[in-house]
């Protein structure tokens, strides 16, 4: 039964990569009275080049329901804070080289002016699978968008009510199963490349505001995690399986706009596959920037 339905994801992933590529697709069919939404975001994007396009802006419009990972608020932020800072009031110092901590201190200093005590008190704290995405929002500096929070924006705008797929716990359990060597490891790499990192991300943008390409953007996003499968299958895959109820549920109520990282849209084990075995019609929307 298994092997049966790993056959059909392969399929359907298949013919959805065949798909005309876009960042935003239409659910409809298999008993919905109205269609519904799901988006594939980055979390953060330069300031020059995004804004909320007005295909997402009309597909919001026609829903009900804004969902997204888990809700947004100072108390979750302040919790994902906390929990996203190495263990036992570590640093990533404990984890370096002399050579690499000089590496990553020039980068952080003096490449994006962070002051001592910033770098002491919070940056040098934080477990490296922040560490790295910090890298590349420091970089973009004050021209710097955050996707979920323009969407949560227009959200607000046409009164949907905003729902939570899950919660700040699960995703900090998440996390914790990534091994923090294999994170340093990751580290290592994009402060040993940071040019190169940096290029990354902006052909990353590109495929994603240009090109559309879900599944260019889902790889790029795994370099983040040194490829690492295990993080893929407890961050990405599990979750996608574990949420894929509440969405049916969701959209057979009233019609959802949901908006999740693009690694959750596209692949094996992702929604618009599982969406598509469990028979809905799964088509992309055609978006302009």
């Amino acid at each position: 039964m298994v092997g049966r339905l790993i056959v059909a994801l392969l399929f359907i992933a298949a013919s959805i990569q065949a798909q005309e590529k876009s960042i935003l697709y239409k659910v409809s069919g298999n008993g919905l009275e109205k269609p519904s939404y799901l988006m594939g975001i980055i979390n953060f994007l330069p300031a020059d080049q995004f804004s909320v396009p007005p295909a997402v802006d009309k597909a919001m419009e026609e829903c009900e329901i804004y969902a997204a990972k888990f809700e947004q608020n100072r108390k979750t932020q302040k919790k994902f804070n906390d929990a996203v800072k190495i263990p036992n009031n570590g640093w990533i110092n404990d984890y370096l080289t002399d050579d690499e901590l000089n590496q990553l201190r020039l980068l952080l200093l003096l490449d994006m002016e962070v002051k001592e005590h910033a770098y002491h008190d919070f940056y040098s704290r934080l477990q490296p699978i922040i560490l790295v995405p910090t890298t590349t929002a420091l970089k973009l500096g004050d021209n710097i968008v955050y996707t979920e929070h323009k969407l949560h924006e227009v959200a607000k705008k046409h009164k949907l009510k905003t729902e939570s797929l899950g919660t700040i716990q699960e995703e900090i359990n998440a996390f914790e199963k990534f091994p923090i060597e294999d994170q340093v490891e990751a580290l290592k790499h994009t402060v040993n490349n940071f040019d190169q990192h940096i290029q990354d991300y902006e052909a990353m943008v590109a495929d994603y505001l240009k090109n559309q390409d879900l599944v260019k953007v889902k790889n790029e996003t795994f370099k983040a995690t040194n490829e690492s499968q295990l993080f893929k299958k407890v961050y990405y895959d599990s979750r996608a399986l574990s949420w894929l109820p509440k969405i049916e549920e969701m959209m057979k109520d009233k019609p959802t706009f949901i908006a999740l990282g693009a690694p959750y849209l596209v692949g094996d084990v992702s929604l618009l596959n599982l969406l598509e075995t469990k028979g809905y019609v799964v088509s992309p929307v055609k978006v302009s920037f």
